[in-house]
């Protein structure tokens, strides 16, 4: 798919990896709608630094817990015209144990890691124009396929999207593929040192898990040159989904 002056909609793109991605694809000439939930600061200049890059960008507001707002999610994004890549990154990352969790809980990590995303992915396909290519990428873990007890709600809600993947490469073939990246430990959060979790004692079979450049690049790839490839995912993680 060329990708310069198409538009690409990043969910969690004010910070993090999703800045980062929302990024490295308005310096490719994408326009990009960068969603956000609760860090409109963080938005705003994610925003600025795209539209440094000539593009045009806008940030659209919209808590994934609630799957009603997914249409109007979709909708403020074709402000920028069609959209033809569709970036599923919002996520929580929630230590819970099942002894602790409830039906809250549970049922909130779903409505982000899989409702939200599957209703977001039926609206990307409605409004994909005719004749047109669209690219889904959903971002992962490698908790999908590895059982992290310390995680319950969320390994069990990205299994979920895994499993949403493969769906979606099935159902929305030949016009839209939908591949998977899932990385390792790459950019945890600012407080994830004092979670005590497995992950910080355990080394990935290859010493490091990734890097932010290789993920950016990996979705580069699955835009521009997976014409032929959909429902895998390309793990990013050091080996850990086998060590």
């Amino acid at each position: 798919m060329e990708i310069e002056g198409k538009v690409a909609l990043i969910t969690g793109a004010a910070r993090r990896l999703g800045k980062a991605m929302a990024c490295r694809l308005a310096a490719e000439g994408m326009h990009v709608a960068v969603h956000w939930n609760t860090s409109r600061e963080q938005a705003n200049q994610t925003v600025e630094e795209c539209l440094s890059h000539g593009v045009n960008a806008l940030a659209i507001q919209g808590d994934l817990s609630d799957p009603d707002c997914t249409s109007a999610i979709i909708e403020g994004a074709r402000q920028l015209g069609p959209v033809q890549v569709l970036v599923n990154n919002a996520s929580r990352f929630t230590p819970l144990r099942l002894e602790n969790l409830d039906a809250q809980e549970l049922e909130k990590d779903h409505r982000i890691h899989v409702l939200s995303p599957t209703l977001l992915c039926r609206e990307f396909a409605r409004q994909l124009p005719e004749g047109e290519m669209g690219r889904v990428i959903q971002m992962l873990d490698w908790r999908a396929k590895i059982a992290d007890p310390q995680f319950f709600t969320y390994g069990l809600a990205k299994a979920g999207l895994l499993q949403l993947t493969r769906l979606l490469a099935k159902e929305l073939a030949p016009r839209i593929t939908v591949n998977a990246i899932s990385p390792g430990s790459i950019l945890p959060p600012a407080d994830f040192e004092k979670q005590a979790t497995a992950e910080l004692s355990e080394d990935p079979l290859l010493a490091k898990s990734g890097t932010v450049k290789q993920i950016l690049d990996a979705l580069l790839f699955l835009i521009r040159e997976a014409d032929h490839t959909t429902g895998h995912v390309f793990p990013i993680d050091g080996g850990r989904t086998i060590s």
